[in-house]
C-alpha cells in the first residue's frame, strides 16, 4: 500500500477512493497504458530567465505540483507541444502583462535524446476505474500518488491533459536537474521576440489567450 507523509484526513471522499484506486493498479496495468516517444521528438518550455541559454531544467522540488515527484532523488520538467499551450500554462493566473514582462522570458525548442515511455492518462481513464474527475483533483496527493507509481513502474514520465489549455502536455522525470543525455535545448528566444506562424507572442497573448499585452 502507499505511504504518505502528509494528513489525509481533510481529503474528500472521492479523493480518497482516487488514491485506493491508484495504489491497486499493478505495473502491468500501467506500463500498458504508456506511450512511447522516440528520440529527436521536439517539445515547448517558456521559462523566466535565460539560465545561460538552457531551458532544460528537473525541478527536485515537486511538491507543488500536479505530477511532481517528491522522492528527493528525480526532478520533474514540464512541457508542452506548442508555443501557445505553453504559454497559457505558464501564464494562466495572469489577467494582464506588460512587454517588459515578455522580455524576461524565454521560450524554446526541447528535443529528446533518447526515447521515453510516458503515461498516457487518456488510455489509464479507458482501460482502468480511475476517472477524469480522478486526474483534474486540486489534491497534489492524488495526483503525485500516479506519478510516483508511474515511476516506480520504470515509465520516464507522464502524458496529461492540461486544465487549463486542455491540450496534451508532459510531465518528464529525470535525476540530473540539467537532464543530461535526457535532453537539450534549441532555439531559445526572448519571449518579446518570438513569432509564432506570423505572430508576435504578444497578439497571441492578447487575442488568442485571452490574456492582454499593455505596452
Amino acid at each position: 500500500m502507499f505511504s504518505i507523509q502528509e494528513d489525509t484526513s481533510h481529503l474528500s471522499l472521492q479523493d480518497s477512493e482516487a488514491l485506493r484506486k491508484i495504489d491497486a493498479l499493478s505495473d502491468l496495468t500501467i506500463a500498458s497504458c504508456s506511450i512511447f516517444l522516440p528520440a529527436g521528438t521536439r517539445m515547448v518550455r517558456l521559462q523566466e530567465g535565460a539560465h545561460g541559454g538552457s531551458s532544460v531544467f528537473f525541478n527536485h522540488d515537486g511538491r507543488d505540483t500536479r505530477y511532481g515527484l517528491v522522492d528527493g532523488k528525480n526532478g520533474t520538467m514540464y512541457t508542452a507541444p506548442s508555443p501557445k499551450t505553453a504559454m497559457k500554462e505558464v501564464f494562466q493566473k495572469r489577467k494582464g502583462m506588460t512587454e517588459s514582462d515578455l522580455e524576461r522570458y524565454f521560450i524554446a525548442d526541447i528535443v529528446m535524446l533518447t526515447g521515453v515511455q510516458l503515461l498516457q492518462t487518456s488510455q489509464l481513464v479507458i482501460k482502468t476505474s480511475i476517472t477524469v474527475h480522478d486526474l483534474t483533483t486540486g489534491s497534489r496527493l492524488v495526483t503525485q500518488l500516479l506519478a510516483r507509481r508511474a515511476c516506480d513502474a520504470g515509465l520516464n514520465g507522464i502524458e496529461f491533459m492540461s486544465n487549463v489549455a486542455q491540450q496534451t502536455c508532459y510531465a518528464l522525470w529525470h535525476s540530473d536537474p540539467a537532464g543530461k543525455e535526457m535532453a537539450i535545448t534549441q532555439d531559445q528566444i526572448r519571449l518579446s521576440d518570438f513569432i509564432y506562424e506570423g505572430t508576435e507572442a504578444a497578439d497571441i497573448l492578447t487575442f488568442e489567450l485571452g490574456i492582454p499585452v499593455e505596452e
